[in-house]
C-alpha cells in the first residue's frame, strides 16, 4: 500500500500546481504528514529546481501544517483552519507526525523503483527531459537508481532537485521488488543514489577514496536475520590503517579536516535505502543540523563519526540481507538484496 501511494505521488510530482489563488488549485486530497514550522516560512505558488516561484504569502513560526506532497527541496502544505495552500522549503519544517502510519511511509522517503548501469561512454544528468542544464556526466559502468521514467528519461534526485538521464544511454533496467520474498537473491528490494563532488583537489580526492573504502566494507558485511549494523563499528575505525584518508568533515554545519571525511555520505545514502524497507528498524540516526547535508534532500541524512553521531539499524526480516554499494563518476548507489 505504501509503494502504491508513493507511485501516485511520483505522478503528482510530475505536474506541480502553478496557481495558488484558491485551495482547489492544488491537490490536497492526500494527507501524508503534519509538521511544525520552525521559522517564518515563505509560501510560494510553485517551485522550480531548488527555487520557490512567486511568493504568495507567509506562514508564521510554530504553526502546525498539513503536508500533501514532498519534493527534494519543497513540500506542498495547507494550513488547517484557513485556505492557505502552497509550497514551502523543506528547511522550514520540523517535528513530522504521520496521521496514518499503516499506509504512509516515514517522512522524507523517496522510493526508487529501478536500478541500472550506464551503457554509453557519456550520459549527462540534466535538469529537464530532453535537455536543460547538465548537472553531472556519468560514464560507462556507473550505476544509478531511479524513481521512475518521464518521456523516455530516467528520473532521479540530484542533491535537492530532480535530474534526468536518457534511457537510451542505459543498459539493463532492473526493477526494485516491492515484496522482498519475490525478489530472489539477484534482484534489489531497495536502492538509492546520491551524488558527490568529483573535483580533483587533494581533499576531494581523499573524500572519494573514503567513499570507495566504505562502499567496499559495506559489500563485505553480512546481515543475518536479527543482526545489527553499527556504521562506526563496522565501517570504522576511520584511520589510515583502515584505508581512510583526511578529507572534509561536516561538524555542526562547519567543514573541518578529519580522517574518513565522506563516510557520512555513505551512511546517509544507506539510510535512504533502509527507510524504504519496513523490515529494517533504525536504532540510531542524527542529521547534520537543521539544514542537513547538501547532497540529499532536507531531513534524510545520517551523520557518523562519534558516539553521538552514528547510524545503526537492525534486520527484522526473517531472512538475511546483503548490501551492494558502488561509487563512480560522482554517483554513489547503494542497494539491498535478499541474501538467501
Amino acid at each position: 500500500m505504501k509503494r502504491i501511494l508513493l507511485i501516485a505521488l511520483t505522478l503528482l510530482m510530475c505536474f506541480p500546481a502553478f496557481s495558488a489563488s484558491a485551495a482547489e488549485k492544488y491537490d490536497t486530497s492526500v494527507v501524508l504528514y503534519t509538521c511544525r514550522t520552525r521559522v517564518n516560512c515563505k509560501l510560494f505558488e510553485s517551485w522550480s529546481g531548488t527555487d520557490g516561484v512567486n511568493q504568495i504569502g507567509l506562514v508564521s513560526k510554530n504553526v502546525r501544517v498539513t503536508v500533501h506532497a514532498l519534493y527534494p527541496a519543497f513540500v506542498l502544505i495547507s494550513v488547517p483552519g484557513d485556505r492557505t495552500t502552497g509550497y514551502v522549503s523543506r528547511t522550514c519544517l520540523e517535528d513530522p507526525k504521520i496521521p496514518d502510519p499503516v499506509n504512509t511511509p516515514p517522512y522524507g522517503v523517496d522510493f526508487n523503483h529501478f536500478i541500472t548501469r550506464i551503457a554509453a561512454q557519456d550520459a549527462p544528468v540534466t535538469t529537464q527531459t530532453g535537455g536543460g542544464e547538465t548537472l553531472i556526466t556519468l560514464h560507462e559502468g556507473a550505476r544509478v537508481s531511479l524513481i521512475g521514467f518521464e518521456n523516455g528519461y530516467g528520473k532521479l534526485i540530484y542533491h535537492r532537485q530532480y535530474g534526468y538521464i536518457d534511457s537510451r544511454l542505459m543498459g539493463e533496467i532492473i526493477p526494485v521488488y516491492e515484496i522482498p520474498e519475490d525478489a530472489g537473491t539477484d534482484k534489489p528490494i531497495a536502492a538509492y543514489t546520491s551524488f558527490y563532488k568529483i573535483a580533483q583537489d587533494e581533499s576531494n580526492l581523499n573524500r572519494m577514496n573514503n567513499i570507495a573504502v566504505a562502499c567496499q566494507k559495506l559489500c563485505e558485511y553480512p546481515m543475518p536475520a536479527g543482526s545489527n549494523l553499527d556504521f562506526n563499528r563496522d565501517m570504522g575505525p576511520y584511520r589510515a590503517s583502515n584505508g581512510y584518508l583526511p578529507a572534509g568533515v561536516l561538524v555542526d554545519g562547519n567543514l573541518q579536516q578529519g580522517y574518513g571525511g565522506g563516510t557520512c555520505q555513505v551512511s546517509s545514502t544507506l539510510y535512504n535505502v533502509v527507510l524504504q524497507l519496513p523490515g529494517l528498524t533504525v536504532l540510531q540516526r542524527r542529521a547534520h543540523g537543521d539544514n542537513g547535508a547538501s547532497y540529499l534532500p532536507i531531513g534524510v541524512d545520517a551523520a557518523v563519526g562519534s558516539t553521538t553521531l552514528n547510524f545503526r539499524f537492525r534486520n527484522d526480516y526473517p531472512f538475511p540481507i546483503r548490501i551492494d554499494a558502488h561509487s563512480q563518476d560522482g554517483a554513489l548507489t547503494i542497494a539491498i538484496y535478499r541474501a538467501d
